[in-house]
Formats: structure tokens, sequence, C-alpha cells
């Protein structure tokens, strides 16, 4: 009975360890499968993921490029992944990367989706000094500018110009550098070679604002500007057509939107308490002094847009003989801003500005000596920038405004496989 027993103990042991054995080779080939699962599944998401940089480096070399491209992987990575760019229903380019990885439940693909935005409209107000073309005229000597600098167009130095932020620009400096007479001197550095910032194509939106909340003239007009009381925003503006005054206007009246323009020449003078854009469609005059009534960068809430067509131009008068100051932002879309009969008559000491100046083609206000060191006609100038202006959602009302071309990362969206675990 002894002997039949032990048997039976090592028959049921044998059967015990080999159901166990069983088992663990069937628990080991679940986990070879799983991590290679696994594998395959972290495989296909960095290939997708992959997929979706190498599209983004595409893009960014041609914001225009609409389409799709496969690239096999073997080494590191073995698979395939396949990106798209195309325009989604709001005109916004959208990115698709999809990977294919074998593996063994099957093909196994990872989706990466990345959406771009433009952002919002930036006023050309965020420039001190912005042109689309420099022409030949010069920076030099005795010019200084605080603020922002850019120029679609190549730009000119002649002896020691001092620029207190970065300048950009489009197509160079000419001459170069510390070369040629060229000593400029860039307190926060410069560069060439970025992008171009695009005009618009007309002042519609401010002269729309004119006829529907602002005030809207034919013809030529004077705007005369008026201080008001001590209270902030109680300034007033009296409207001339000719010798005749044609209107008055209170700047914080109910209703009104903060816009004055015609279709003729605007000429403007006078001290402002208000926020007001004056608009031509054609020339903007400036016949004497135009300041704010409080002209603290800081404090006052004053703000004004000087808007032409064509140029916004300082005129040759008595008043504009000695010195002339303004406090605004200027925007000439397809003109200047310059001064009258430049390279004529006497000095005409320093045009102060401080606000911004934005231009088509960049206009004199004044010519120099051989030396490069003194004025020979006209102004020499003294730019500040309003730093009030930095803030986006600081301008003159209805002032001109553009979308930068670049794009941004608005969204990154990523569909993970699962692996199948057993």
């Amino acid at each position: 009975m002894g002997g039949k027993a032990a048997l039976i103990h090592i028959i049921g042991f044998g059967i015990i360890l080999g159901y166990i054995s069983n088992n663990l080779n069937d628990i080991a080939n679940r986990a070879q499968g799983n991590m290679s699962n696994y594998a395959s599944s972290s495989e296909s998401h960095n290939i997708a993921v992959a997929g979706a940089n190498v599209g983004l480096a595409r893009f960014y070399q041609d914001t225009s490029w609409r389409g799709t491209s496969t690239q096999n992987l073997s080494g590191v990575f073995n698979g395939t992944f396949t990106y798209s760019i195309t325009n989604q229903s709001n005109g916004r380019p959208l990115l698709r990367s999809v990977s294919s990885v074998l593996a063994a439940e099957g093909t196994v693909r990872d989706t990466v989706e990345v959406t771009f935005g433009t952002g919002a409209q930036q006023s050309f107000s965020l420039f001190a000094w912005m042109s689309n073309n420099e022409g030949n005229v010069f920076w030099f000597t005795q010019d200084s500018i605080w603020g922002r600098v850019h120029s679609n167009g190549q730009m000119h130095m002649s002896g020691v110009p001092v620029f207190m932020e970065k300048v950009t620009t489009a197509k160079g400096i000419d001459p170069k550098v510390g070369s040629g007479g060229n000593n400029a001197v860039f307190k926060k550095g410069y560069e060439t070679g970025v992008a171009e910032i695009a005009f618009p194509n007309d002042l519609s939106q401010l002269f729309t604002a004119a006829t529907a909340g602002g005030k809207k003239y034919t013809g030529n007009v004077e705007v005369r500007l008026y201080g008001g009381t001590a209270a902030n925003n109680d300034g007033y503006a009296l409207v001339y057509s000719g010798a005749t005054k044609i209107d008055s206007i209170c700047l914080s009246a109910a209703g009104f939107n903060g816009v004055i323009a015609s279709t003729g020449r605007v000429s403007v003078k006078g001290v402002l308490d208000g926020k007001l854009s004056i608009g031509s469609q054609q020339d903007v005059y400036i016949l004497d002094n135009i300041t704010y009534e409080n002209r603290s960068t800081t404090t006052s809430d004053d703000v004004l847009g000087l808007v032409a067509e064509t140029d916004v131009v300082v005129a040759d008068n008595t008043a504009n003989r000695t010195d002339c100051e303004i406090d605004g932002s200027v925007f000439a879309r397809t003109g200047s801003f310059m001064a009258e009969n430049y390279n004529s008559g006497s000095p005409r000491g320093l045009l102060r500005l401080t606000g911004s100046i934005v231009q088509d083609d960049r206009g004199p206000v004044g010519t120099f000596n051989s030396g490069q060191s003194t004025i020979k006609t006209g102004y020499s100038k003294r730019y500040y920038y309003d730093k009030r202006l930095s803030d986006p959602s600081f301008r003159p009302p209805y002032y001109p405004g553009f979308f930068a071309k670049t794009y941004a990362i608005a969204s990154w969206w990523e569909n993970v496989h699962i692996p199948k675990f057993y």
C-alpha cells in the first residue's frame, strides 16, 4: 500500500507541476506579447509625433504649402508616417500626422493634429517708426528715436543716429553698420531679413466709423482742438470750412465714437483732451503744435490718431518755422510723413513728436550739411515713442491695424493607441 500511495503522490505532483509549467509558459508568452505590443504602440506614437514635427518644419519654411507627404522609416524606428496640411472651414491651417507600424496585434496607427491661429489684429501704433519704403532718405547725426523701429525696405544711415530700442528691417541697412560713414548706435541691437508687415488695402474701417457714430465731412476742412476744463475727457473740436465754422463737437458726448474724417484735406492744430482719430481721404496738414492737455506718458488718457490716405504734412507756415511739437500717432497709407518745402529756406529747429509714425514711403523733413552734423533746411528730428501705445488695447479710435504673417500653435491633440493586453 505504501508503494502505491507513493506512486500516486508522485503522479499527482507531476500533474501539478506540469499544470504550473504550462501556466508559466503561457504567462511568459503573454508577457512577451504584451511587451511587444507596448513597444509597437510606443513606436507608433513616437513616429506620429515625429511626423508632426517634420510637418511643422515644412510649414515654417512655407506657410502657403498645402498637401500630403509620406515617409518610411527604418533603423531605430520602423514604420511610416503621413502628414498633411489642409485649410479648415475658418480658413486656418490644420496639420495632421498619422503613423503606421506593423505589430503582433496587427497594424497600429496614431494621430497627431495641430491647429494654428494668427492672433488678434495688432495696432500699427505699436511701432514708434515704420515704413514700407525708405527711399533715399537718411538717418543721420542728431536723429534720435525711442521705441520699436521697423522698415519693409532698406534703411540708410549716415553719421551717428541713435536708436534706443531694437531696429528690424526686411531689406538690410546701407551702408553696413560701422562702414562707409555709418556709425549708428543701436542701443538694443538690430535685425535684418525679417518678414514684411503688410499695410491695409484701404482705410474703410476708419471711414465707416466716421459715418456711423463719428463725424464725416466732404471737401477741405480745418479741425481746431481745445482742451476744455482741467477735468479729463471734456475737450472739444471746432470744424471749419474756409472761414466758416460748420460744426462743434464735444469729444465726450454720448454716441460719439471718437472719429472725425473728411473726403478732402484735413488741417489740424490745438490741444486735445480725450480720445480722437482724425482721418482724410487725401492729406492731413499740421498747421501748428498739436499737444495733449495732459502730456504725461504714464498718467494721461489722451490719445490722437492722424490718418491720411496719402500724406501727413507739417505745413510750411509762420507758426511752424520755430520748432513744431506733435503728440499723436501718424499713419500715411500710400504716402509719407513729411515737412512741406523741407529743402528750402532756413532751418526751422526741432520737430518733436511723441507717439508713433507709420508711412508707406519715408518722407523727408529736412536736409543736412555735408558734415552730417548740422541741419541745412527744414527740421532735425526728435521722435519719442509714447510707451502707452505698447499696450495693444490702447490705441486711437479705429486706428489701422495689421495681422502678423506668422502663425501660432493654437492646439496640439494626440490620439494615443492603447495596446492590446492578454
